[in-house]
């Protein structure tokens, strides 16, 4: 038996690696005075001291590191492309390489071998059937797999020019090595293109939308239990790509409030007028740190805007050049006026831009619409591909 001395020197062991596994440091504990009775304890019974495991041992001596260099070792992980907060899930088919999902998700192959220890096999193979992860702090758009089958008189020039894609690229995911490929050869490539192609019919306020898209969850944006969430290839293409432009400038900033869209199949969604082609989304502002964390749309005013974040984003959705109208409250109008002549902006622009200081009937992109306060409707113009769509 231990006895009392040596069931307290189990305790503390056990305290360690409690500590250790869930990243907790022991302020109340001096590192020095527990190094010193350590020793003490040592001293008097080494022999019991034995019996712990040494597993136990090496909990203690983990414990005895300062609290700094354990922080020290998360933040290089992550500047080696540790975990993130996010991950995406992605279900191992036959035939998928290290390389193609790597190259899907637009990661590299060590960080997803990193990610999937217990996925990958020896020299890369996946196992089929099996999910994998990979981290983001930015919202990802995966490419999809496809086939093209090798037609007399192809080359790899030619499909690659066809596919859009790099040849080194293509020889890589079919494992090609001398550039050789026979008619009916099965080629896999990776292509932006959705499985299900969408179509916005009609207007936006008169409308409906033909294979509409959901908005998938994702890092930096929430659209709590929302169920109207779908909208054209197109509408869910460009906020994902602003979104993580946003992510990006801003990592640690607050995350984006997406809020309607359309329903699955479009056509009237009360209480909005508009909202029935798959072109309209609402997103929240954007609010100063004090405020945080919001997960809603809440009513914006100079107190609580962060006027820099939220025209970042507006911005990054502008330069698209895919953006029909915004509607945003008048007084927010203002103050994002008053943040871009600040700024340097050219009156030219800005009076094209907002209806303020000209009133609220003046002509320009971004217009007013009662109810606007706390969120700012986007309306992006028909898809290029989609000709019974009318902006």
């Amino acid at each position: 038996m231990l006895g009392f001395r040596g069931v307290c020197l189990t305790g503390i062991g056990l305290l360690c690696i409690i500590s250790h596994v869930f990243g907790i440091w022991l302020d109340w504990l001096d590192p020095q005075s527990f190094r010193s009775a350590m020793s003490r304890l040592y001293s008097q019974f080494g022999r019991r001291i034995r019996l712990l495991s040494g597993a136990m041992l090496v909990a203690v001596a983990m414990c005895l590191l300062p609290v700094s260099s354990l922080a020290a070792g998360a933040a290089d992980e992550a500047a080696q492309g540790g975990k993130g907060r996010f991950h995406y899930e992605y279900v191992v088919q036959d035939g998928d390489t290290l390389y193609l999902v790597a190259k899907k998700f637009g990661v590299s192959m060590e960080r997803l071998k990193k990610w999937n220890r217990r996925v990958v096999g020896r020299k890369g193979k996946l196992k089929v059937g099996k999910t994998m992860k990979v981290y983001s702090n930015v919202p990802i758009r995966p490419k999809r797999t496809a086939f093209y089958v090798v037609k007399s008189g192809d080359s790899l020039y030619r499909i690659a020019k066809k596919l859009g894609c790099e040849i080194g690229e293509l020889k890589k995911l079919n494992a090609i090595r001398n550039s050789v490929i026979q008619p009916r050869d099965r080629l896999v490539y990776l292509t932006d293109a959705p499985e299900k192609v969408s179509e916005s019919v009609g207007y936006c306020f008169n409308g409906k939308l033909i294979n509409g898209e959901k908005l998938p969850p994702g890092p930096g944006y929430t659209f709590g239990h929302r169920p109207n969430i779908y909208g054209t290839n197109e509408t869910i293409t460009l906020l994902l790509d602003s979104i993580a432009r946003y992510r990006r400038k801003y990592p640690d900033g607050p995350i984006v409030v997406v809020g309607n869209l359309s329903q699955r199949g479009g056509g009237k969604l009360d209480p909005h007028k508009s909202h029935q082609s798959g072109r309209d989304v609402d997103l929240g502002y954007i609010h100063k740190k004090k405020f945080q964390p919001i997960n809603h749309m809440m009513a914006t005013n100079e107190q609580n805007m962060d006027v820099r974040k939220t025209w970042y984003l507006l911005e990054t959705l502008l330069k698209t050049e895919k953006v029909e109208k915004m509607f945003i409250d008048y007084k927010i109008q203002e103050l994002l006026y008053k943040h871009l002549k600040g700024r340097n902006y050219v009156e030219r622009y800005l009076k094209k831009l907002l209806q303020y200081p000209r009133g609220k009937n003046a002509d320009a992109i971004i217009e007013h619409e009662d109810g606007h306060h706390h969120h700012v409707h986007v309306r992006f113009v028909c898809p290029d591909k989609d000709k019974r769509c009318s902006n």
